[in-house]
């Protein structure tokens, strides 16, 4: 089983709650269509989070996702506390304006998602959304898991246009749908398992 609680895991665009609508960023896949309708991008600094970070990122968490700013920063401590695992804060001007999580999965024995290196979760404040700042977070989180092994996974809510269309531009590809993978079950039913593999030389 899985060496964490239950509930601190959540998928790419997942808030890992039983029970809750799943509160995803407003889907516009052609941007070119309305040239206005996408503000520019920004440049952030990303770092590794800290302790000093753990309450604003619950916040952070709260206010894109609802539930508790207590219960976030709890998970995200123990997030911070496991071994072969990251949090990556972006930053603009100070301001943590988004956050995402990787670490190693051991293959579940349910729904059998293999072991691997996972991107386990990524959120942006509502105010700083679709402007860069999830791509920032998870080419960081790739370059990681790539020091360390050369398949990176992930697993998006069918639902979940937006992440889905994110991690295809990024070399992501299905490897198979399912109603759980590492546990996590999705809204609607049904998600997919993502893999990326190194670009070929």
């Amino acid at each position: 089983m899985p060496h964490y609680p239950a509930g601190d895991r959540i998928g790419e665009g997942e808030d890992g709650m039983a029970g809750r609508e799943l509160r995803f960023a407003a889907y516009a896949p052609r941007p070119d269509a309305r040239p206005d309708a996408r503000p520019d991008p920004v440049s952030a600094v990303l770092a590794e989070a800290t302790e000093e970070d753990v309450p604003v990122l619950g916040e952070l968490q709260a206010r894109a996702r609802g539930g508790a700013a207590g219960d976030w920063a709890d998970s995200i401590r123990r997030a911070l506390g496991r071994r072969q695992s990251l949090v990556v804060t972006a930053k603009i001007a100070g301001e943590a304006v988004g956050y995402a999580n990787a670490e190693f999965l051991p293959e579940h024995p349910v729904d059998r998602a293999p072991a691997g290196y996972y991107l386990t979760g990524v959120t942006v404040d509502p105010d700083w959304r679709r402007r860069g700042i999830a791509t920032l977070l998870t080419r960081r989180r790739m370059d990681w898991i790539r020091e360390r092994d050369a398949a990176v996974w992930c697993f998006v809510s069918a639902r979940n246009g937006a992440s889905l269309d994110l991690h295809r531009d990024l070399g992501f590809r299905r490897e198979r749908p399912g109603a759980s993978f590492q546990g996590v079950e999705f809204a609607g039913g049904e998600g997919w398992l993502l893999r990326a593999d190194p670009p070929r030389a």
